[in-house]
Protein backbone atom coordinates (compact mmCIF):
# COMPACT_ATOMS: atom_id res chain seq x y z
CA UNK A 1 0.00 0.00 0.00
CA UNK A 2 1.34 3.45 -0.81
CA UNK A 3 2.12 4.98 1.64
CA UNK A 4 3.16 8.55 0.34
CA UNK A 5 0.56 11.44 0.05
CA UNK A 6 -0.97 11.64 -3.67
CA UNK A 7 0.70 14.26 -5.77
CA UNK A 8 -2.29 14.81 -8.19
CA UNK A 9 -5.49 13.31 -7.64
CA UNK A 10 -7.59 15.81 -10.20
CA UNK A 11 -8.95 12.47 -11.73
CA UNK A 12 -10.43 11.60 -8.08
CA UNK A 13 -14.03 11.87 -7.61
CA UNK A 14 -15.18 13.92 -3.90
CA UNK A 15 -17.44 11.48 -2.21
CA UNK A 16 -18.83 14.12 -0.92
CA UNK A 17 -20.11 15.58 -4.58
CA UNK A 18 -23.68 14.37 -3.60
CA UNK A 19 -23.94 17.53 -1.64
CA UNK A 20 -22.25 20.23 -3.97
CA UNK A 21 -25.86 22.05 -3.60
CA UNK A 22 -24.76 22.91 -0.31
CA UNK A 23 -21.04 23.30 -0.82
CA UNK A 24 -21.11 25.30 -3.74
CA UNK A 25 -18.58 28.60 -3.57
CA UNK A 26 -20.91 29.93 -5.68
CA UNK A 27 -24.01 29.77 -3.42
CA UNK A 28 -22.25 30.87 -0.20
CA UNK A 29 -24.08 33.34 0.83
CA UNK A 30 -27.56 31.12 1.52
CA UNK A 31 -28.43 31.09 4.67
CA UNK A 32 -30.71 27.25 4.25
CA UNK A 33 -28.66 24.19 4.16
CA UNK A 34 -30.92 21.39 2.60
CA UNK A 35 -30.25 18.44 5.54
CA UNK A 36 -29.82 14.58 4.03
CA UNK A 37 -32.40 13.05 6.05
CA UNK A 38 -35.41 15.61 6.09
CA UNK A 39 -37.66 17.16 3.24
CA UNK A 40 -37.31 20.51 5.17
CA UNK A 41 -34.06 23.38 5.86
CA UNK A 42 -32.06 24.03 8.17
CA UNK A 43 -32.80 27.84 9.63
CA UNK A 44 -29.47 29.39 10.99
CA UNK A 45 -30.88 31.21 13.67
CA UNK A 46 -29.08 34.83 14.34
CA UNK A 47 -29.24 34.16 18.04
CA UNK A 48 -25.74 35.81 18.77
CA UNK A 49 -23.77 32.57 18.54
CA UNK A 50 -21.86 34.35 15.60
CA UNK A 51 -20.77 36.98 18.22
CA UNK A 52 -19.67 35.38 20.70
CA UNK A 53 -17.34 33.10 18.65
CA UNK A 54 -15.68 35.46 16.93
CA UNK A 55 -12.01 35.30 16.29
CA UNK A 56 -9.59 37.71 14.68
CA UNK A 57 -13.19 39.97 13.85
CA UNK A 58 -14.45 37.02 11.48
CA UNK A 59 -17.92 35.18 12.86
CA UNK A 60 -18.06 31.22 12.39
CA UNK A 61 -20.05 32.33 9.06
CA UNK A 62 -17.93 34.82 7.98
CA UNK A 63 -15.15 32.23 8.14
CA UNK A 64 -16.87 29.54 6.74
CA UNK A 65 -17.94 31.61 3.64
CA UNK A 66 -14.07 33.24 3.42
CA UNK A 67 -12.48 29.55 2.93
CA UNK A 68 -15.64 28.40 0.21
CA UNK A 69 -15.26 31.97 -1.91
CA UNK A 70 -11.12 31.09 -2.11
CA UNK A 71 -10.70 30.34 -5.48
CA UNK A 72 -10.53 27.31 -6.43
CA UNK A 73 -6.43 26.48 -6.36
CA UNK A 74 -5.93 29.00 -4.29
CA UNK A 75 -6.07 28.44 -0.53
CA UNK A 76 -2.83 29.16 1.41
CA UNK A 77 -1.56 27.84 4.58
CA UNK A 78 -3.19 30.02 6.48
CA UNK A 79 -6.94 29.34 4.81
CA UNK A 80 -6.35 25.81 5.77
CA UNK A 81 -5.63 26.41 8.87
CA UNK A 82 -8.10 28.79 9.46
CA UNK A 83 -10.75 26.10 8.19
CA UNK A 84 -9.63 23.44 10.14
CA UNK A 85 -10.02 25.50 13.67
CA UNK A 86 -13.61 26.30 11.62
CA UNK A 87 -14.02 22.52 11.93
CA UNK A 88 -13.08 21.77 14.95
CA UNK A 89 -15.40 24.57 16.55
CA UNK A 90 -18.34 23.91 14.84
CA UNK A 91 -18.36 20.29 15.83
CA UNK A 92 -17.77 21.21 19.49
CA UNK A 93 -20.65 24.02 19.93
CA UNK A 94 -23.23 21.88 18.07
CA UNK A 95 -24.99 24.03 15.97
CA UNK A 96 -28.35 22.87 13.99
CA UNK A 97 -25.85 22.98 11.01
CA UNK A 98 -23.02 22.38 12.19
CA UNK A 99 -22.53 19.02 10.37
CA UNK A 100 -23.58 20.39 6.74
CA UNK A 101 -21.18 23.08 7.36
CA UNK A 102 -18.74 20.99 8.43
CA UNK A 103 -18.94 18.74 5.30
CA UNK A 104 -19.16 22.03 3.17
CA UNK A 105 -15.87 23.48 4.39
CA UNK A 106 -14.35 19.18 4.25
CA UNK A 107 -15.57 18.95 -0.03
CA UNK A 108 -14.04 22.81 -0.04
CA UNK A 109 -10.43 21.15 0.91
CA UNK A 110 -11.25 18.30 -1.01
CA UNK A 111 -11.69 20.27 -4.18
CA UNK A 112 -8.74 21.99 -3.39
CA UNK A 113 -6.54 19.25 -3.29
CA UNK A 114 -8.28 17.63 -6.63
CA UNK A 115 -7.19 20.60 -7.76
CA UNK A 116 -3.21 19.89 -7.52
CA UNK A 117 -2.97 22.62 -4.72
CA UNK A 118 0.11 21.19 -2.58
CA UNK A 119 -0.71 22.94 0.39
CA UNK A 120 -4.51 21.24 0.55
CA UNK A 121 -5.20 17.85 1.24
CA UNK A 122 -7.64 16.15 3.47
CA UNK A 123 -6.58 14.26 7.00
CA UNK A 124 -7.81 11.79 9.12
CA UNK A 125 -8.09 14.63 11.74
CA UNK A 126 -10.40 16.59 9.57
CA UNK A 127 -12.50 13.40 8.26
CA UNK A 128 -12.82 12.50 12.19
CA UNK A 129 -13.90 16.22 13.06
CA UNK A 130 -17.13 15.79 10.65
CA UNK A 131 -17.69 12.66 12.12
CA UNK A 132 -18.11 14.10 15.49
CA UNK A 133 -20.20 16.87 14.35
CA UNK A 134 -22.54 14.43 12.68
CA UNK A 135 -22.46 12.29 16.46
CA UNK A 136 -23.06 15.79 18.37
CA UNK A 137 -26.34 16.20 16.20
CA UNK A 138 -29.65 15.55 17.30
CA UNK A 139 -30.87 14.53 13.82
CA UNK A 140 -32.05 10.32 13.25
CA UNK A 141 -29.35 10.52 10.23
CA UNK A 142 -26.65 11.64 12.37
CA UNK A 143 -25.14 8.10 13.08
CA UNK A 144 -26.01 7.24 9.41
CA UNK A 145 -23.87 9.69 8.05
CA UNK A 146 -21.46 9.10 10.20
CA UNK A 147 -20.51 6.19 9.77
CA UNK A 148 -20.88 6.78 6.14
CA UNK A 149 -18.03 8.68 6.53
CA UNK A 150 -16.11 6.41 8.06
CA UNK A 151 -16.43 3.98 4.75
CA UNK A 152 -15.96 6.85 2.50
CA UNK A 153 -12.44 7.35 4.71
CA UNK A 154 -11.97 3.59 4.67
CA UNK A 155 -12.73 3.51 0.61
CA UNK A 156 -10.39 6.16 -0.05
CA UNK A 157 -7.76 4.71 2.07
CA UNK A 158 -8.01 1.84 0.33
CA UNK A 159 -7.14 3.47 -2.75
CA UNK A 160 -3.98 4.53 -1.05
CA UNK A 161 -4.55 7.74 0.37
CA UNK A 162 -2.78 7.64 3.13
CA UNK A 163 -4.15 10.92 4.70
CA UNK A 164 -6.98 9.49 5.69
CA UNK A 165 -6.01 6.15 7.40
CA UNK A 166 -8.83 5.77 10.11
CA UNK A 167 -8.02 5.88 13.51
CA UNK A 168 -9.32 4.49 16.69
CA UNK A 169 -10.84 8.08 17.37
CA UNK A 170 -12.41 8.13 14.00
CA UNK A 171 -14.45 4.38 14.94
CA UNK A 172 -15.18 5.66 18.56
CA UNK A 173 -16.74 9.18 17.21
CA UNK A 174 -18.95 6.76 14.89
CA UNK A 175 -19.44 4.48 17.50
CA UNK A 176 -20.37 7.82 19.84
CA UNK A 177 -22.86 8.46 17.07
CA UNK A 178 -24.61 5.34 17.60
CA UNK A 179 -24.64 5.01 21.23
CA UNK A 180 -26.74 8.42 21.64
CA UNK A 181 -29.90 6.99 19.43
CA UNK A 182 -30.43 5.15 22.32
CA UNK A 183 -31.96 2.57 21.32
CA UNK A 184 -31.43 -1.09 20.87
CA UNK A 185 -30.61 -0.63 17.10
CA UNK A 186 -27.87 1.81 18.19
CA UNK A 187 -26.71 -0.18 20.80
CA UNK A 188 -25.83 -3.05 18.26
CA UNK A 189 -25.16 -1.01 15.94
CA UNK A 190 -21.98 0.20 17.93
CA UNK A 191 -21.29 -3.28 19.15
CA UNK A 192 -20.69 -4.41 15.38
CA UNK A 193 -18.50 -1.63 14.62
CA UNK A 194 -16.63 -2.52 18.02
CA UNK A 195 -16.54 -5.79 16.18
CA UNK A 196 -15.11 -4.13 12.82
CA UNK A 197 -12.51 -2.44 14.89
CA UNK A 198 -11.08 -5.70 16.30
CA UNK A 199 -10.80 -7.42 13.38
CA UNK A 200 -9.19 -4.54 11.52
CA UNK A 201 -6.86 -3.85 14.08
CA UNK A 202 -5.36 -7.55 13.23
CA UNK A 203 -4.27 -5.88 9.65
CA UNK A 204 -1.15 -3.93 9.12
CA UNK A 205 -0.21 -0.54 8.85
CA UNK A 206 -4.24 0.36 10.68
CA UNK A 207 -3.58 2.05 14.26
CA UNK A 208 -7.81 1.25 14.84
CA UNK A 209 -7.28 -0.78 18.58
CA UNK A 210 -10.27 -0.96 20.37
CA UNK A 211 -9.43 1.40 23.54
CA UNK A 212 -10.79 1.97 26.94
CA UNK A 213 -13.28 4.72 25.45
CA UNK A 214 -14.62 2.19 22.72
CA UNK A 215 -15.65 -0.23 25.30
CA UNK A 216 -16.94 2.40 27.47
CA UNK A 217 -19.07 4.00 24.50
CA UNK A 218 -20.76 0.34 23.60
CA UNK A 219 -21.58 0.09 27.66
CA UNK A 220 -22.97 3.34 27.31
CA UNK A 221 -25.05 2.66 24.23
CA UNK A 222 -26.29 -0.59 25.89
CA UNK A 223 -27.46 1.11 29.09
CA UNK A 224 -28.94 4.36 27.22
CA UNK A 225 -30.67 1.78 24.92
CA UNK A 226 -33.09 0.48 28.13
CA UNK A 227 -33.80 -2.90 25.94
CA UNK A 228 -34.50 -5.67 27.86
CA UNK A 229 -30.62 -7.90 28.73
CA UNK A 230 -29.41 -4.49 28.09
CA UNK A 231 -27.84 -4.69 31.62
CA UNK A 232 -26.49 -8.46 30.83
CA UNK A 233 -24.98 -7.29 27.69
CA UNK A 234 -23.30 -4.07 29.16
CA UNK A 235 -22.00 -6.44 31.94
CA UNK A 236 -20.67 -8.71 29.67
CA UNK A 237 -18.64 -5.84 27.86
CA UNK A 238 -17.36 -4.88 30.99
CA UNK A 239 -16.34 -8.34 32.24
CA UNK A 240 -14.68 -8.84 28.77
CA UNK A 241 -12.61 -5.34 29.53
CA UNK A 242 -11.34 -6.79 32.81
CA UNK A 243 -10.64 -10.66 31.13
CA UNK A 244 -8.26 -8.34 28.28
CA UNK A 245 -6.53 -6.05 30.92
CA UNK A 246 -5.93 -9.21 32.93
CA UNK A 247 -4.43 -10.67 29.68
CA UNK A 248 -2.31 -7.32 28.87
CA UNK A 249 -4.01 -5.56 26.84
CA UNK A 250 -3.37 -2.04 28.80
CA UNK A 251 -5.71 0.09 26.05
CA UNK A 252 -8.57 -1.74 27.45
CA UNK A 253 -8.08 -0.80 31.57
CA UNK A 254 -11.62 -0.56 32.98
CA UNK A 255 -12.39 2.33 34.77
CA UNK A 256 -14.29 3.63 37.37
CA UNK A 257 -16.71 5.19 34.17
CA UNK A 258 -17.05 1.49 33.07
CA UNK A 259 -18.48 0.15 35.99
CA UNK A 260 -20.73 3.38 37.21
CA UNK A 261 -22.49 2.76 33.37
CA UNK A 262 -22.87 -0.46 34.33
CA UNK A 263 -23.86 0.00 37.93
CA UNK A 264 -26.65 2.73 36.31
CA UNK A 265 -27.78 -0.08 33.50
CA UNK A 266 -29.11 -2.42 36.58
CA UNK A 267 -30.10 0.49 38.53
CA UNK A 268 -32.53 1.53 36.19
CA UNK A 269 -33.19 -2.02 35.55
CA UNK A 270 -36.93 -3.32 36.26
CA UNK A 271 -35.84 -6.76 36.26
CA UNK A 272 -35.96 -9.16 38.95
CA UNK A 273 -32.98 -8.47 41.03
CA UNK A 274 -31.49 -5.65 39.45
CA UNK A 275 -31.09 -3.65 42.65
CA UNK A 276 -28.72 -6.75 44.19
CA UNK A 277 -26.94 -6.93 41.43
CA UNK A 278 -26.08 -3.60 41.51
CA UNK A 279 -24.81 -4.12 44.95
CA UNK A 280 -22.99 -6.91 43.87
CA UNK A 281 -21.17 -4.75 40.71
CA UNK A 282 -20.63 -2.05 43.73
CA UNK A 283 -19.04 -5.00 46.28
CA UNK A 284 -16.98 -5.99 42.96
CA UNK A 285 -15.71 -2.70 42.42
CA UNK A 286 -14.36 -1.90 45.86
CA UNK A 287 -12.60 -5.08 45.95
CA UNK A 288 -10.76 -4.83 42.42
CA UNK A 289 -9.66 -1.53 42.96
CA UNK A 290 -7.34 -2.72 45.35
CA UNK A 291 -5.74 -3.98 42.48
CA UNK A 292 -6.78 -1.51 39.78
CA UNK A 293 -7.01 1.84 41.09
CA UNK A 294 -8.74 3.45 38.38
CA UNK A 295 -12.03 1.10 39.72
CA UNK A 296 -12.48 2.58 42.47
CA UNK A 297 -16.19 3.34 43.81
CA UNK A 298 -17.14 7.03 43.81
CA UNK A 299 -20.36 8.76 45.22
CA UNK A 300 -21.97 8.19 42.15
CA UNK A 301 -21.36 4.30 42.50
CA UNK A 302 -23.04 4.57 45.89
CA UNK A 303 -25.79 6.46 44.61
CA UNK A 304 -27.05 4.56 41.79
CA UNK A 305 -26.93 1.51 43.92
CA UNK A 306 -28.79 3.31 46.65
CA UNK A 307 -31.10 4.80 43.71
CA UNK A 308 -31.80 0.75 42.46
CA UNK A 309 -33.15 -0.51 45.74
CA UNK A 310 -35.30 2.85 45.50
CA UNK A 311 -36.45 1.40 42.60
CA UNK A 312 -36.95 -1.87 42.73
CA UNK A 313 -39.68 -4.17 45.11
CA UNK A 314 -37.71 -5.23 47.45
CA UNK A 315 -40.00 -5.61 50.72
CA UNK A 316 -36.62 -4.54 52.66
CA UNK A 317 -35.18 -2.29 49.95
CA UNK A 318 -34.72 0.92 52.81
CA UNK A 319 -32.98 -0.66 55.48
CA UNK A 320 -31.21 -2.27 52.17
CA UNK A 321 -30.13 1.27 50.90
CA UNK A 322 -29.21 2.30 53.85
CA UNK A 323 -26.84 -0.54 54.58
CA UNK A 324 -24.96 0.66 51.41
CA UNK A 325 -25.00 4.34 52.05
CA UNK A 326 -23.40 3.41 55.62
CA UNK A 327 -20.28 2.43 53.76
CA UNK A 328 -20.24 5.88 51.76
CA UNK A 329 -17.34 7.66 53.58
CA UNK A 330 -18.15 11.18 51.40
CA UNK A 331 -21.86 11.36 50.94
CA UNK A 332 -23.31 14.07 48.68
CA UNK A 333 -26.39 16.17 48.28
CA UNK A 334 -28.10 13.03 45.83
CA UNK A 335 -26.50 10.58 48.52
CA UNK A 336 -29.25 11.54 51.07
CA UNK A 337 -32.03 12.06 48.51
CA UNK A 338 -31.86 8.55 46.92
CA UNK A 339 -31.63 7.37 50.40
CA UNK A 340 -34.96 9.24 51.49
CA UNK A 341 -36.24 8.21 48.54
CA UNK A 342 -35.98 4.66 49.44
CA UNK A 343 -37.58 4.83 52.61
CA UNK A 344 -40.56 6.98 51.62
CA UNK A 345 -41.01 4.49 48.70
CA UNK A 346 -40.40 1.57 51.44
CA UNK A 347 -44.46 1.83 52.30
CA UNK A 348 -43.24 1.10 55.95
CA UNK A 349 -44.82 2.29 58.95
CA UNK A 350 -42.78 5.13 60.18
CA UNK A 351 -40.85 5.47 57.35
CA UNK A 352 -41.53 9.10 56.49
CA UNK A 353 -40.60 10.00 59.88
CA UNK A 354 -36.90 7.93 59.00
CA UNK A 355 -36.99 10.39 55.93
CA UNK A 356 -37.23 13.49 57.90
CA UNK A 357 -34.28 12.12 60.54
CA UNK A 358 -32.61 12.00 57.34
CA UNK A 359 -33.45 15.09 56.13
CA UNK A 360 -32.28 16.53 59.87
CA UNK A 361 -28.96 15.21 59.82
CA UNK A 362 -28.23 16.63 56.26
CA UNK A 363 -29.50 20.17 57.35
CA UNK A 364 -26.89 19.74 60.74
CA UNK A 365 -24.25 18.71 58.94
CA UNK A 366 -25.18 21.92 56.40
CA UNK A 367 -24.96 24.10 59.22
CA UNK A 368 -22.13 22.90 60.49
CA UNK A 369 -20.12 23.69 57.16
CA UNK A 370 -20.51 20.71 54.97
CA UNK A 371 -21.59 22.20 51.37
CA UNK A 372 -21.46 18.80 50.02
CA UNK A 373 -24.86 17.72 51.58
CA UNK A 374 -26.75 21.14 51.03
CA UNK A 375 -29.98 20.27 51.25
CA UNK A 376 -32.41 20.92 48.04
CA UNK A 377 -35.86 21.17 46.61
CA UNK A 378 -35.69 17.94 46.10
CA UNK A 379 -34.74 17.23 49.68
CA UNK A 380 -37.53 18.61 51.48
CA UNK A 381 -39.95 17.32 48.82
CA UNK A 382 -39.46 13.91 49.20
CA UNK A 383 -40.30 14.28 52.73
CA UNK A 384 -43.14 16.40 52.09
CA UNK A 385 -44.37 13.68 49.78
CA UNK A 386 -43.72 11.18 52.06
CA UNK A 387 -46.00 12.49 55.01
CA UNK A 388 -48.47 13.30 53.03
CA UNK A 389 -49.13 10.07 51.16
CA UNK A 390 -48.36 8.29 54.48
CA UNK A 391 -52.26 9.21 55.40
CA UNK A 392 -50.93 8.72 59.10
CA UNK A 393 -52.23 11.04 61.84
CA UNK A 394 -50.71 14.67 61.62
CA UNK A 395 -49.05 13.69 58.31
CA UNK A 396 -50.35 16.85 56.97
CA UNK A 397 -48.84 18.94 59.83
CA UNK A 398 -45.74 17.25 59.65
CA UNK A 399 -45.98 18.20 55.98
CA UNK A 400 -46.58 21.55 56.53
CA UNK A 401 -43.75 22.09 59.28
CA UNK A 402 -41.20 20.44 56.63
CA UNK A 403 -42.52 23.06 53.84
CA UNK A 404 -41.81 26.45 56.26
CA UNK A 405 -38.37 24.71 57.40
CA UNK A 406 -37.62 24.55 53.05
CA UNK A 407 -38.52 27.80 53.36
CA UNK A 408 -36.74 29.35 56.72
CA UNK A 409 -33.50 27.67 54.48
CA UNK A 410 -34.20 29.73 51.42
CA UNK A 411 -34.94 33.08 53.62
CA UNK A 412 -31.36 32.22 54.79
CA UNK A 413 -29.63 31.67 51.36
CA UNK A 414 -29.85 28.46 50.81
CA UNK A 415 -29.92 28.77 46.58
CA UNK A 416 -30.24 25.26 45.79
CA UNK A 417 -33.69 25.69 46.64
CA UNK A 418 -36.17 26.53 44.56
CA UNK A 419 -39.90 28.14 45.77
CA UNK A 420 -42.07 26.48 43.58
CA UNK A 421 -45.95 26.45 43.88
CA UNK A 422 -46.21 22.56 42.96
CA UNK A 423 -44.29 21.87 46.58
CA UNK A 424 -46.78 24.61 48.71
CA UNK A 425 -49.91 23.15 46.34
CA UNK A 426 -48.77 19.64 47.47
CA UNK A 427 -49.07 20.49 51.43
CA UNK A 428 -52.46 22.55 50.49
CA UNK A 429 -53.85 18.89 49.19
CA UNK A 430 -53.13 17.40 51.77
CA UNK A 431 -54.15 19.90 54.49
CA UNK A 432 -57.56 20.17 52.20
CA UNK A 433 -57.90 16.28 52.34
CA UNK A 434 -57.05 15.75 55.85
CA UNK A 435 -59.50 14.14 58.14
CA UNK A 436 -59.10 16.94 60.34
CA UNK A 437 -60.22 20.50 59.92
CA UNK A 438 -56.99 22.41 59.30
CA UNK A 439 -58.99 25.21 57.73
CA UNK A 440 -57.20 27.52 59.10
CA UNK A 441 -53.44 26.67 58.55
CA UNK A 442 -54.55 26.05 54.83
CA UNK A 443 -55.69 29.84 54.09
CA UNK A 444 -52.19 31.01 56.35
CA UNK A 445 -50.32 28.77 53.46
CA UNK A 446 -51.90 30.95 50.97
CA UNK A 447 -51.14 33.89 52.46
CA UNK A 448 -47.87 33.46 52.89
CA UNK A 449 -48.02 32.15 49.29
CA UNK A 450 -49.01 35.61 47.83
CA UNK A 451 -46.42 36.94 50.66
CA UNK A 452 -43.22 35.52 48.46
CA UNK A 453 -45.16 36.44 45.45
CA UNK A 454 -44.55 40.48 46.66
CA UNK A 455 -41.24 39.59 47.61
CA UNK A 456 -40.75 38.66 43.94
CA UNK A 457 -40.23 34.92 44.41
CA UNK A 458 -42.47 34.42 41.20
CA UNK A 459 -42.40 30.77 41.13
CA UNK A 460 -44.08 30.69 44.40
CA UNK A 461 -47.34 32.55 43.04
CA UNK A 462 -50.20 30.67 44.04
CA UNK A 463 -52.32 29.46 41.07
CA UNK A 464 -56.02 28.53 40.69
CA UNK A 465 -55.17 25.16 42.10
CA UNK A 466 -54.17 26.91 45.24
CA UNK A 467 -57.13 28.74 45.88
CA UNK A 468 -59.29 25.58 45.29
CA UNK A 469 -57.87 23.80 47.80
CA UNK A 470 -58.52 26.33 50.23
CA UNK A 471 -62.19 26.90 49.53
CA UNK A 472 -62.79 23.15 49.37
CA UNK A 473 -61.05 22.67 52.86
CA UNK A 474 -63.36 25.62 54.12
CA UNK A 475 -66.32 23.96 53.11
CA UNK A 476 -65.52 20.44 54.12
CA UNK A 477 -67.56 21.01 57.09
CA UNK A 478 -71.08 22.88 56.74
CA UNK A 479 -71.23 26.11 58.71
CA UNK A 480 -72.69 29.38 57.10
CA UNK A 481 -69.40 31.41 58.72
CA UNK A 482 -67.40 28.41 56.71
CA UNK A 483 -68.92 29.13 53.49
CA UNK A 484 -69.11 32.43 53.82
CA UNK A 485 -65.46 32.91 54.67
CA UNK A 486 -64.63 30.57 51.45
CA UNK A 487 -66.92 33.20 49.49
CA UNK A 488 -64.04 35.46 50.86
CA UNK A 489 -61.25 33.17 49.28
CA UNK A 490 -63.41 33.14 45.78
CA UNK A 491 -64.19 37.06 45.97
CA UNK A 492 -60.33 37.80 46.75
CA UNK A 493 -59.53 35.11 43.70
CA UNK A 494 -61.79 37.40 41.62
CA UNK A 495 -60.49 40.61 42.81
CA UNK A 496 -56.69 39.18 41.55
CA UNK A 497 -58.29 37.75 38.64
CA UNK A 498 -60.00 41.58 37.63
CA UNK A 499 -56.27 42.76 38.06
CA UNK A 500 -54.98 41.26 35.28
CA UNK A 501 -53.28 38.28 36.82
CA UNK A 502 -54.03 35.32 34.50
CA UNK A 503 -52.78 32.08 36.85
CA UNK A 504 -55.77 32.62 39.07
CA UNK A 505 -58.70 33.15 36.89
CA UNK A 506 -61.96 31.73 38.86
CA UNK A 507 -63.70 28.54 37.49
CA UNK A 508 -66.66 27.21 37.47
CA UNK A 509 -65.66 24.52 40.15
CA UNK A 510 -64.80 27.28 42.45
CA UNK A 511 -68.29 28.23 42.38
CA UNK A 512 -69.78 24.92 42.20
CA UNK A 513 -67.80 23.92 45.01
CA UNK A 514 -69.52 26.79 47.06
CA UNK A 515 -72.93 26.26 45.71
CA UNK A 516 -73.12 22.82 46.67
CA UNK A 517 -72.47 23.61 50.33
CA UNK A 518 -75.22 27.00 50.30
CA UNK A 519 -77.61 23.88 49.27
CA UNK A 520 -76.60 21.07 51.52
CA UNK A 521 -76.45 23.39 54.38
CA UNK A 522 -80.11 24.73 53.77
CA UNK A 523 -79.66 27.99 56.18
CA UNK A 524 -81.68 31.02 55.38
CA UNK A 525 -78.68 32.53 53.84
CA UNK A 526 -78.56 30.37 50.82
CA UNK A 527 -81.41 32.12 49.25
CA UNK A 528 -79.23 35.62 49.56
CA UNK A 529 -76.18 33.97 47.97
CA UNK A 530 -77.15 31.63 45.47
CA UNK A 531 -78.40 33.77 42.74
CA UNK A 532 -75.03 35.92 42.65
CA UNK A 533 -72.98 32.89 42.81
CA UNK A 534 -75.04 31.02 39.84
CA UNK A 535 -74.96 34.17 37.86
CA UNK A 536 -71.67 34.67 38.22
CA UNK A 537 -70.66 30.63 37.06
CA UNK A 538 -73.18 31.31 34.31
CA UNK A 539 -70.80 34.27 33.21
CA UNK A 540 -67.37 31.67 33.51
CA UNK A 541 -65.95 31.15 30.13
CA UNK A 542 -62.34 30.11 30.36
CA UNK A 543 -60.36 27.68 27.99
CA UNK A 544 -59.90 24.28 28.94
CA UNK A 545 -55.99 24.76 30.71
CA UNK A 546 -57.66 27.40 32.99
CA UNK A 547 -60.54 24.94 33.61
CA UNK A 548 -58.21 21.59 34.09
CA UNK A 549 -55.70 23.67 36.17
CA UNK A 550 -57.80 22.93 39.56
CA UNK A 551 -57.97 19.23 38.12
CA UNK A 552 -55.81 17.24 41.26
CA UNK A 553 -58.89 19.30 43.24
CA UNK A 554 -61.68 18.01 41.33
CA UNK A 555 -59.80 14.92 41.30
CA UNK A 556 -60.71 14.62 44.97
CA UNK A 557 -64.47 16.25 44.78
CA UNK A 558 -66.20 13.15 44.84
CA UNK A 559 -64.63 12.49 48.68
CA UNK A 560 -66.20 15.87 49.82
CA UNK A 561 -69.45 14.69 51.00
CA UNK A 562 -68.40 11.72 52.51
CA UNK A 563 -65.36 13.37 54.36
CA UNK A 564 -67.84 16.06 55.49
CA UNK A 565 -70.07 13.71 56.65
CA UNK A 566 -67.30 11.90 58.62
CA UNK A 567 -65.96 14.76 60.03
CA UNK A 568 -69.16 16.02 61.21
CA UNK A 569 -69.34 12.80 62.79
CA UNK A 570 -65.90 13.11 64.43
CA UNK A 571 -66.81 16.76 66.05
CA UNK A 572 -69.66 15.32 67.57
CA UNK A 573 -67.99 12.48 69.20
CA UNK A 574 -65.01 14.83 70.02
CA UNK A 575 -67.81 17.11 71.72
CA UNK A 576 -69.25 14.79 73.48
CA UNK A 577 -66.32 13.50 74.73
CA UNK A 578 -65.95 16.75 76.29
CA UNK A 579 -68.48 17.20 78.01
Amino acid sequence: MNNSRPISSKNRKSNFSHRNEQTNPEVHTRKNFQSRDTTHSIQIEDDGNNRRQKRNGLSLDDRTNSICITPLGKMDASTISMACRTMNTLAKIGRKDSPITVERILKRIIDEENSGNQHAFATTSMYTTAISAWAKSKGKAGPQRAEEILRIMIAQYSSGNANVAPETATFNAVINAWSKSSNIQGAQRAEEILAWMEHMSNMNGVKVKPNTISYNTVIDAWARSGAEGAPQKAEYLLKKMEQLYRDGDSDVQPNVRSCNTVLNSWAKSSEMGAATRAEEILAWMEIASVLNEEMKPTVVSYNAAIDAYARSNDSNKAQKAQEVFNRMIDPNTISYNVLMNAWCKSGKAGSAEMAESILTGMEKRFMSGDDNVTPDSISYNTVICAFIYSKESGSSMKALEILYRMVSMFKNGNKKIELHVRYFNIVLRGLANDIKDLAVHAENLLWHMEELQAMGIKKSSPNTSSYIYVIKVWVKTLTKERIMRAEYILQHLESLSDNGQTRVTPTKFCYSLIVDAWIELGDMLADEHLPELIKQMKKINVSESIENEGRDARSNHRQLYNRRKYSLQLESREGMSDD
